[in-house]
């Protein structure tokens, strides 16, 4: 299939006579100093971790979402698609779950056909739906796929995908506060590196705490920080992680004011440092 793909793609003729032979019949020998094992089977095709395995995996789904594009065109499906190497969204957009649940479940089905005639497995029991609205009061209905041989899907409070947490209303609290916990457990897991006796000296911290800190508490910020949306209580949280490297940086008191001691860190306010980056 991959160099049926290949061919179609348009690729030289060398190129997918090299995978031809590259996928199949293939076998390893291990060499220690002068030791030579005997010859292992390795017909296994693309492993993963191999540098060839996104290349390839890519140039291998795209056609499938060609010809998914396709189907759901003549079905009138209003379906969009997101691929991540083996991550695939399905995407519906209405004003009423009457509209998007019936056309996911179709467009579910039409991915589940395909993949199987591609060779390729759709792992039910890994699926997930969510729901995003404008309006507090809506409800998050379940998505029943036990016709086409998955599972009820039950949308969860939270949603992740590719390192990222989404709620309902898209107001990234949950996000914030996983990465601002996440960086503030990392300057505590730091204190063992200095104290105000001993150890690392403040500017070592300080150093450390840029280096290290700033990058994991800020990851993904233009997601929610971003002009006209409401930024309070998501910087607050940033700002409390602030506080406390702060703290640990110059060996303080926790009563000491914010300003002061950020100042004498070298430390720039969280909200002056996110417009910083977002420019």
């Amino acid at each position: 299939m991959l160099t049926a793909i290949l061919r179609h793609s348009g690729f030289a003729d060398c190129l997918v006579d090299f995978f031809s032979d590259y996928l199949v019949g293939r076998s390893t020998q291990y060499t220690w100093n002068s030791f030579f094992s005997h010859a292992c089977d390795a017909d296994i095709g693309v492993g993963q971790g191999s540098a060839l395995s996104p290349i390839l995996s890519v140039l291998y789904i795209a056609l499938l979402l060609h010809l998914f594009e396709h189907r759901a065109q003549v079905l009138n499906l209003d379906t969009s698609t997101l691929s991540y190497v083996d991550n695939g969204l399905l995407v519906s957009q209405g004003r009423m779950y009457d509209k998007t649940l019936p056309e996911l479940t179709s467009s579910y089905s039409i991915v589940s056909d395909l993949m199987a005639s591609f060779g390729l497995v759709i792992e039910h029991d890994k699926s997930e739906i969510f729901h995003f609205s404008r309006v507090y009061t809506n409800s998050n209905p379940e998505l029943d796929l036990s016709a086409i041989g998955a599972s009820i899907l039950k949308p969860k409070t939270y949603w992740q995908y590719l390192g990222f947490y989404f709620d309902q209303q898209l107001s990234f609290k949950e996000y914030v506060w996983f990465y601002s916990t996440k960086a503030l457990t990392t300057v505590k897991a730091m204190g063992m590196l200095g104290n105000s006796t001993r150890g690392l000296l403040p500017l070592q911290k300080q150093l450390l705490y840029q280096s290290c800190v700033v990058p994991i508490a800020t990851y993904g910020f233009r997601l929610w920080y971003f002009s006209g949306a409401p930024t309070k209580a998501q910087v607050s949280l940033l700002a409390t992680m602030q506080h406390k490297a702060a703290l640990w940086i110059l060996g303080t008191f926790r009563t000491s004011p914010t300003g002061e001691i950020e100042a004498l860190a070298d430390l720039i306010p969280i909200h002056l440092h996110l417009k910083k980056l977002d420019k």
